[in-house]
């Protein structure tokens, strides 16, 4: 393999002053590629880089030693493309648990914070250092001066920790802060030169590699910014894993332990006081879980937690964010999984003092807790007080309250009745709970219909091959897509028809219908005039008059169309109610008497075909739902 890349490499003309060692390389590439090396290194993981600089670093065992950056971000794209582990992919057996007791998933808290992580570390440019950063080999600076002395050098920091400045020589600034810096530099060329000002900066820091070890989500080798603290390595190997410890995390520098991090201090107190700033050859041990219980019910942020040390509920419930708003102030039940039931610990208002109370309670490793309010549990409220709207011409309008069981007609009479120009005939009375059963029917009956439709539209299409055919019914199944979505505009009202005798009732004759909380009643004002539409010459508003029939404002409208159907004409009463005769559904009513705000419709005459059926079946509904002539109109327009 080895030689066959190399013979890759001197094809391509690879060797030049500038390249890497051509024979290392391969050999280095060979070798990671057998043993899987790369896809954990630094290089695979971070692409060769700090997040404001290059790197000097050199390898043993016969690695390569890379000095130029180009080469470096060369081989740092060559080598990413073995994609890391999924952050948080396995389940610890603890949450399986978990899961099977409580009958929900509850996530680990704090994995979330991992969650969208980078699979590989992307450099980042123009960080802003660190007024305390520590200069160290392979930084690299930026130092002008003027006056007496002209200075532009851009230069590195040596492995001795110096840097060379012309006509002023070896300087040197390792360890020396990036806040004194400038003062330092002053102080060194001012040995030399007077009446000079001066600038220093750094251009770009120095990489540090460091290593991350035990239960990390992806351990290995990194190679990070100088800048980089503990959580920046965290975020970049994708924190611990399902095992991992996130309250013990230790940063070892030597045979030393420099810091001991718990992400649950970052997490519910925006604590990070002990987020250290990393040096190279630092290793980052992340330790196996601690103990962990559960907790879940009528908490802010129900989860699984990692203890240390003595913990109580009073602890895991402020880990949890406390109870839920709905249970706030309210009695809680904190229970505990014994013995695969729940078992009441603590009954307690949820107010201030009930944090003294569970401090009391200790919390042990697998403990499964639930706290629980019982007021908290949304159950519908009952209206004690119930009202109805009432409008119209009546003899008092507004919102009034009504008596247990009080009906439609004692309510109208205890309210004066109607003005003496109140149409009571044309009453209406609108209910929600009616609108919202009969709109879930008007949506069923329409899902039915495009159902229907497709199912008809496909068989046709498949029946044909003539293209004229195809064109043709192609038209009429567009025409019908575009009813389908007419009919679904169709909105319910949630009007109850009364069904009163005719034009001339009166309060008497409303029905003993009881009264519900939030109903609207509506009475009209008297119209003098009688609808009619359909497929008439003129579609019209005529003045009523006692003595016509149907017939007789049929003629008034030009008489039916050669496409009506007068064997179809029906009536549709101000009440609501639709008229027809008893041996067709709506033929037969041409000696039919008319009451003001009656509408007379002639439909046209149709192909029995089923969806046409279905047209037949949506005008019913209009009239069973109180619609009438708006759901007409919807169909027409």
């Amino acid at each position: 393999m080895a030689n066959h890349l190399l013979k890759i490499l001197q094809t391509k003309n690879c060797m030049n002053k500038n390249s890497l060692p051509i024979k290392p390389l391969v050999k280095f590439l060979c070798a990671a590629c057998v043993l899987g090396t790369l896809s954990s290194s630094g290089w695979a993981q971070s692409g060769g880089r700090g997040a404001t600089g290059g790197m000097e670093m050199t390898s043993g065992g016969g690695l390569p030693t890379i000095t130029n950056r180009a080469d470096q971000r060369q081989l740092a794209s060559q080598v990413q493309t073995r994609p890391a582990k999924a952050t948080g992919s396995t389940k610890d057996s603890f949450e399986a648990y978990v899961e099977t007791v409580t009958g929900g998933r509850l996530a680990i808290y704090g994995k979330d914070l991992f969650g969208d992580v980078p699979t590989t570390f992307a450099p980042i440019d123009a960080v802003q250092v660190n007024p305390d950063y520590v200069i160290g080999t392979g930084d690299e600076l930026q130092i002008r001066g003027w006056g007496m002395v002209e200075i532009d050098v851009t230069a590195t920091v040596d492995r001795s920790g110096a840097i060379y400045i012309p006509q002023v020589g070896a300087v040197k600034v390792a360890g020396v802060k990036y806040r004194d810096l400038q003062d330092h530099l002053k102080k060194a060329i001012g040995k030399i030169f007077s009446n000079f000002e001066l600038t220093a900066s750094i251009a770009q820091t120095r990489a540090l590699q460091i290593y991350v070890v035990g239960h990390a989500v992806r351990p290995g080798t990194y190679t990070l910014s100088a800048m980089s603290t503990l959580l920046n390595a965290l975020f970049v190997s994708g924190g611990p894993d399902a095992s991992g410890s996130m309250r013990n995390i230790q940063v070892k520098r030597g045979a030393e332990t420099v810091t001991t991090f718990d992400l649950y201090d970052m997490l519910s107190k925006g604590d990070k006081s002990r987020d250290i700033s990393l040096r190279d050859g630092d290793v980052i041990y992340i330790p196996e879980v601690g103990p962990l219980v559960a907790l879940t019910g009528n908490v802010k942020k129900p989860g699984i937690f990692e203890l240390k040390g003595t913990s109580s509920v009073a602890d895991l419930l402020a880990l949890a964010g406390g109870v839920d708003s709905s249970a706030d102030q309210k009695q809680i039940i904190v229970e505990k999984n014994v013995d695969n039931q729940y078992q009441t610990v603590a009954k307690l208002l949820a107010d201030k003092s009930a944090s003294g109370r569970l401090a009391t309670i200790p919390v042990r490793p697998t403990d499964i807790l639930r706290v629980f309010s019982p007021a908290a549990v949304p159950v519908q409220v009952q209206i004690q007080n119930e009202y109805v709207r009432v409008a119209g011409e009546v003899k008092q309008s507004g919102v009034f309250p009504i008596k247990k069981g009080e009906t439609l007609r004692e309510l109208i009479a205890r309210l004066g009745g109607a003005t003496e120009n109140g149409y009571v005939y044309a009453t209406q009375l609108k209910r929600e709970s009616v609108r919202r059963i009969q709109q879930a029917k008007l949506d069923e009956v329409a899902t039915r219909f495009e159902r229907e439709l497709e199912s008809v539209a496909t068989q046709r299409l498949a029946g044909t091959t003539d293209k004229d055919n195809v064109a043709t019914i192609s038209a009429e199944i567009e025409r019908q897509r575009r009813l389908a979505q007419q009919l679904r505009a169709v909105k319910a009202e949630g009007r109850i028809v009364l069904e009163l005798p005719d034009g001339e009732a009166q309060v008497k004759h409303l029905p003993d219908l009881a009264l519900q909380d939030g109903d609207s009643i509506y009475i009209p004002r008297k119209p003098g005039t009688v609808d009619v539409l359909g497929s008439v010459f003129q579609q019209n508003a005529f003045i009523h008059k006692p003595r016509r029939s149907v017939s007789d404002y049929l003629t008034l409208a030009g008489g039916p169309t050669a496409s009506g159907d007068t064997s179809e004409m029906y009536v549709i009463r101000a009440d609501g109610t639709a008229q027809g005769s008893n041996d067709s559904w709506f033929s037969g009513v041409g000696g039919a008497a008319v009451n003001p705000g009656d509408t007379i419709v002639v439909p046209e005459k149709i192909d029995r075909t089923s969806w046409r059926q279905s047209l037949k079946e949506w005008t019913a509904i209009f009239f069973q739902f109180g619609l009438g002539a708006a759901g007409l109109k919807v169909l027409k327009d």
